[in-house]
């Protein structure tokens, strides 16, 4: 989705990432600015980071919203929300801005605008991965991801069994570990950024969602 955050970014890291999954169908990536872009035969898309309540006004003024939820709904459709998106995808936002903010309300999970604060304390932490499915090969894959979090959310409630925590982080020993990667059935939100790093699991891992359907 081409409307805020570093969709370029993203871009990029698809393109390297299909070329180190051996069987990888072709790989054709287009950007999304109106509902007219969101066709059936798109399998994945990739809502980036950004201003969560920009993004949802500018999706209630292009009348984009309804079209976006039914093309989410589709069972051979993925969707990957980072940051900003993980708060749009969300069914639960807290401390929203006044006057709140619409949400897709597709994943049943309760999120924290800014959780870890503002711009200023955006940071990167090592965060550990234990999803055997992100791990690839786990005798020669780091058990680490280096994460950037820019003025990120966090999950803090997750209200159905089917969503499968991915990794969770703890900033220090006495605080109680918050979600930051989940999967729940075809959608994937991260917290984080991975399209700022060169580690290229977290796009591997949507590729095989949405083309080769793990």
């Amino acid at each position: 989705m081409a409307v805020q955050g570093a969709f370029l970014e993203h871009q990029v890291a698809l393109s390297r990432a299909a070329k180190e999954i051996p069987q990888c169908p072709a790989l054709k990536i287009r950007e999304v600015r109106c509902a007219e872009d969101m066709t059936a035969d798109m399998k994945g898309l990739i809502i980036p980071g950004g201003e969560s309540t920009t993004i949802s006004l500018f999706l209630r003024r292009n009348n984009m919203e309804e079209p976006l939820k039914a093309w989410i709904g589709q069972q051979d459709h993925v969707t990957w929300g980072t940051c900003a998106g993980m708060i749009l995808l969300s069914k639960h936002t807290e401390h929203q801005k006044q006057g709140g903010q619409s949400s897709l309300g597709v994943t049943d999970t309760l999120v924290s605008r800014n959780y870890f604060g503002r711009q200023v304390n955006s940071f990167e932490a090592d965060l550990p991965v234990t999803a055997c499915s992100l791990l690839d090969d786990p005798a020669s894959h780091q058990e680490y991801f280096r994460a950037v979090f820019i003025r990120a959310p966090a999950t803090l409630h997750v209200t159905a069994p089917s969503v499968e925590v991915l990794a969770a982080l703890r900033l220090a020993p006495e605080q109680h570990p918050v979600i930051v990667a989940f999967r729940q059935g075809n959608v994937l939100s991260t917290a984080f950024h991975p399209e700022l790093t060169d580690d290229l699991r977290w796009h591997r891992y949507f590729l095989k969602m949405a083309l080769c359907r793990v």
